[in-house]
């Protein structure tokens, strides 16, 4: 009799351990599920935030395009004329070939222009030298020999400095190196002569 009590305590005491045994493992998958949802939610969260914020930007940026778009065709005529223009000096500039013929042209034009009677400016020679090559565009070298007042001679310089401009329309050249000889005279009311020898390079397209 008393054995058999023992064993029904046992029993009882085995099923109330088993009961809390389940109970914690209840606890424990409930606790997992409730913090896997919980960070499944914020990841939810997080997402649907980023979508509504990619859908504003969305709008925002199809908007711009839109107004972009309406910008450009009430402009397009302008856009294209000015297109043209810029495309008509480059290639005046910075032509396609050696364009010796108009450089002269351009060079006796700088003469006519600078050139006045208390103030002479006078190119006596222009030697075309031979062409050399750099990687993005090729160079015509020319020497000329030219007389000037102090006045015109800082005129040139600064119609060569200014050259490439797409406003003044100068076919891009630069100076590689000058020498210089000063004339004396005994009339003070002439502006002093130089007579100078001028290296320059003319640049056109590869």
């Amino acid at each position: 009799m008393a054995d058999a009590k023992l064993t029904y305590t046992i029993q009882k005491r085995r099923q109330k351990m088993h009961i809390k045994v389940y109970a914690i493992l209840i606890l424990i998958v409930v606790a997992s599920v409730g913090f896997y949802s919980y960070q499944k939610w914020q990841e939810y969260n997080l997402a649907r935030a980023a979508v509504n914020i990619n859908q504003d930007l969305t709008t925002v940026l199809r908007n711009e395009v839109s107004d972009e778009k309406s910008f450009y065709d009430a402009n397009k005529e302008d856009f294209e004329k000015l297109d043209k223009e810029v495309e008509e000096k480059l290639a005046y500039i910075f032509p396609s070939d050696d364009d010796y013929t108009d450089l002269t042209r351009q060079l006796d034009s700088f003469e006519v222009e600078l050139s006045k009677r208390n103030s002479p400016f006078e190119i006596s020679s222009i030697d075309y030298q031979t062409i050399t090559e750099n990687e993005y565009y090729k160079i015509l070298p020319l020497r000329m020999n030219i007389r000037s007042s102090s006045e015109n001679f800082t005129k040139f310089l600064h119609m060569i400095e200014t050259s490439g401009s797409l406003d003044e329309r100068t076919r891009l050249m630069d100076i590689s190196s000058i020498r210089l000889n000063f004339e004396s005279t005994e009339e003070t009311a002439r502006p002093e002569i130089i007579n100078f020898t001028v290296q320059i390079n003319a640049y056109f397209q590869k």
